[in-house]
């Protein structure tokens, strides 16, 4: 998804009906890194395939959530995130499911689809040309090492990257979870770190770093502009856009931003604001051209 025109949402119920609209789309994606497809298997070395549960995405969500007569399904994530920021048309990944309730009783149904377990625990496949994960919501990384207290299925917006990504949509009520203040955040493109631990930190890195291009952030918290100044001392430009070329297959982080942030970290100021200053007149002198957003983006 690149550079897609921004189309925020004014209202839950505006992304409730985006959310419903996309997964009505029986058609999918066309999505060439998935682990599972949908043609019928067959007797050779490949990994085998599988044939989705219904027309569209909507039956296996309605199905997975039959399964859990105890328990609920949310959507989560990136999938939201990017509904209330760019509409159907800005959504192009996979989608994120978290399982609260009995999660011991849905692992038999995802066996028996041929959906496979990933290294952290949850499951992948593909349903309808969408590329699924799915977790449980005890165990996903955050919370099993012991960074984010379980405390009801509302502690996993405690377990993200980033602030818009902090979003949960229970399947069954199409009700969501999110801070008071998310619709908020999205419109003024307020981008903060909600949980710096993470299981890939150059994944992370690389992932913040896109964010401020893609997603179109026009202010950062003073959190994430340390976490960014940080990561430039920690990685070069060339390491982030190696692994962002091998993660995305393609690479949109400016070579400006993270000048910016690597001077942030180096100009010997204590204000934060003052050095931040320093920093866009310094790159600046350099001949580095900033756009307006780029200056002044800061809280």
């Amino acid at each position: 998804m690149l550079y897609h025109k921004l189309k925020p949402i004014d209202s839950f119920d505006t992304l409730r009906t985006r959310v419903e609209r996309l997964l009505r789309d029986s058609s999918g994606q066309d999505l060439s890194d998935v682990q599972l497809s949908l043609d019928i298997a067959s007797s050779c070395t490949v990994e085998p395939e599988i044939t989705g549960p219904g027309a569209n995405i909507i039956d296996f969500l309605d199905l997975l959530a039959d399964s859990l007569p105890d328990g609920d399904l949310y959507l989560f994530g990136g999938v939201l995130r990017d509904l209330a920021l760019f509409g159907k048309r800005g959504f192009n990944s996979d989608i994120d499911l978290v399982v609260d309730g009995n999660w011991a009783g849905c692992v038999p149904y995802l066996d028996s689809l041929g959906a496979k377990r990933n290294k952290f625990g949850g499951y992948r496949l593909t349903v309808a040309g969408w590329a699924v994960d799915i977790w449980s919501a005890r165990e996903t990384w955050a919370i099993k090492n012991g960074y984010v207290e379980f405390k009801g299925v509302a502690s996993l917006i405690d377990t993200t990257v980033l602030n818009w990504d902090a979003i949960l949509m229970n399947w069954r009520t199409r009700q969501f979870i999110s801070e008071g203040d998310y619709l908020d955040t999205l419109k003024q493109r307020y981008l903060d770190i909600v949980l710096e631990k993470n299981p890939n930190p150059l994944g992370m890195a690389v992932r913040v770093f896109r964010h401020l291009s893609l997603k179109d952030a026009r202010k950062v918290s003073l959190r994430a502009a340390n976490y960014l100044a940080t990561s430039t001392k920690q990685y070069s430009l060339e390491t982030l856009r190696h692994s962002e070329l091998n993660s995305y297959g393609n690479t949109v982080i400016e070579p400006a931003v993270y000048d910016l942030f690597e001077g942030f970290n180096t100009i010997d100021i204590p204000d934060a604001h003052a050095r931040w200053q320093a920093a866009t007149h310094e790159i600046q002198r350099r001949g580095i051209g900033l756009t307006s957003t780029q200056k002044d983006m800061w809280v």
